[in-house]
């Protein structure tokens, strides 16, 4: 996250990792869950909070207009067009995914659990030969 430019990066096993910073422009909640709304109260006015697993609910668009910021819902939407942009900027450079792990198609199973355990950094791949 520092590399994207992140000044603070937060452990959210920590606990009470959600009270220590306030007066941010921007959360970009990768991790989802009840934590969200409390979340909030480290905006500052005017700041956004986009939660991407699941987008932003109700509650956490009203936290976050009731304290003068902004909930943003971000849900995924299948696009090939958008697909090839992206695959266009990941080609280039301009784009860099970070691969944790990959795995034959037939390990299918081996990567869910992988997955499961929420401790990967960067994306589990799979791979197909045609």
């Amino acid at each position: 996250m520092r590399e994207l430019g992140a000044n603070e990066v937060l452990d959210y096993h920590e606990p009470g990792y959600e009270s220590l910073v306030k007066d941010l422009d921007a959360i970009v909640d990768l991790v989802g869950g009840e934590e969200q709304v409390a979340l909030v109260d480290a905006l500052r006015p005017g700041g956004t909070f986009v939660g991407v697993p699941g987008g932003a609910s109700a509650e956490l668009i009203a936290a976050a207009e009731a304290n003068g910021a902004h909930g943003s819902p971000f849900l995924v939407q299948p696009d090939g067009a958008a697909l090839d942009r992206i695959a266009v900027l990941i080609d280039s450079g301009a784009v860099r995914v970070e691969v944790a792990q990959t795995f034959p198609l037939d390990q299918v199973g081996a990567a869910h659990t992988v997955g499961e355990t929420n401790r990967t950094r960067g994306k589990l791949v799979l791979l197909v030969r045609s």
